[in-house]
């Protein structure tokens, strides 16, 4: 409490004290704030309980603070291979249409990219929280096997409310067939570019599989027997060995650093990629975590089955396979919790949701 004389104005008079209301307003958007966004059903709960509320959480101003306020959007799902359908983690989410012939590519920046089965075989964006869709075409030259990514095309953008905006799509061939082809589709000019290739002809990697990819700065980089850089300031692909042989994922460390983290036996071993002393570019091991501090013992059970699924962009959250379902492990907290009774290579998706609340008019009592 602040119990110091009040501000005076010239000639003595006191300037009066903000009304009861309005403080009442901002400490009330203050609680609201500390509400997670992991779980948007507490957000539904409170509007629920008077209209003043409800007015505060429906006002755009609040919801743009709020995401402001925690800056990192939260996972609130996750799309598995060969599955168009979202499985949730909070249990307050919009209803999913299910598209059996859709499978999922990758999750960026509210949007989440799928391949239509099909003579066309199309690429389809979609907004989960709405169910807005884009379709894009094939590009001139389709690969058999690939791997895609989507990401807003806005410069700046901090990505918290921008799934209606344009996007972009970078298509990787997963199979290296003399010089390399790979495509970059912009939602506003409906084109596709070809991008050009660092990696030598006779470089060989190969995937049947597409895999998750991460975005560090201005650059893609895909997961595949190798790691494929696209840097996206010039339009290029390059490639470089990952650290180990073992299956793993590429992730974010450290002062937003490119990693890699891989499961050998009941332990996770972490790496990031930085310039060594003469400059050179290469692999540096960060640290070895003991999964029996993260994971319930039943999860343990059959090492040889633990295997890194899937990673949430911008997050220390991954997704672990194991031998009785999925589980999400957040590597910051220390923490973990099963989200999916399969094990298929996951595609989480990140974004806030706040739910739509029909403000109460001035007018509206209690």
């Amino acid at each position: 409490l602040n119990f110091s004389p009040p501000k005076t104005l010239a000639r003595g008079r006191s300037m009066p004290p903000p009304p009861p209301s309005m403080l009442m307003e901002e400490l009330l958007e203050e609680v609201f704030f500390r509400l997670l966004p992991d779980e948007p059903a507490w957000l539904v709960r409170a509007s629920a309980v008077c209209k003043p509320w409800r007015s505060i959480l429906a006002d755009p101003v609040f919801r743009r603070r709020y995401r402001e306020f925690h800056g990192t959007p939260p996972v609130l799902g996750l799309f598995e291979k060969l599955s168009p359908r979202l499985v949730p983690i909070p249990a307050f989410f919009p209803a999913q249409t299910y598209h059996p012939d859709w499978a999922a590519m990758d999750c960026r920046h509210g949007r989440a990219l799928f391949c239509q089965f099909g003579e066309t075989r199309d690429l389809i964006v979609l907004d989960p929280l709405t169910g807005r869709q884009c379709q894009v075409p094939s590009p001139p030259h389709y690969p058999v096997y690939f791997s895609a990514a989507v990401l807003c095309a806005a410069q700046g953008c901090d990505h918290h409310n921008c799934q209606a905006g344009h996007f972009r799509v970078v298509m990787c061939p997963s199979k290296l067939e003399g010089v390399t082809l790979g495509w970059m589709y912009s939602s506003e000019t409906r084109l596709w570019t070809e991008l050009t290739s660092d990696i030598h002809p006779t470089a060989d990697y190969y995937s049947v599989s597409a895999m998750p990819s991460i975005l560090v700065g201005d650059a893609l980089y895909f997961n595949v027997d190798a790691v494929i850089e696209c840097q996206l300031g010039t339009l290029c692909f390059s490639m470089f060995e990952k650290p180990t042989d073992d299956n793993g994922t590429l992730m974010m460390v450290e002062d937003d650093v490119l990693g890699f983290a891989a499961v050998v036996d009941v332990t996770l071993t972490l790496w990031s990629r930085e310039a060594g002393p003469e400059g050179a570019m290469g692999w540096i091991k960060l640290r070895v975590i003991d999964l029996k501090t993260l994971l319930p013992n039943v999860a343990l059970f059959i090492p040889s089955a633990l295997v890194i699924n899937g990673y949430a962009e911008g997050t220390q959250v991954i997704f672990v396979r194991t031998s009785v379902g999925c589980y999400m492990v957040d590597l910051k907290l220390g923490r973990s919790r099963k989200v999916s009774y399969h094990g298929r290579k996951s595609f989480p998706y990140t974004s806030f949701y706040i739910p739509a609340m029909e403000a109460a008019s001035p007018g509206q009592g209690q």
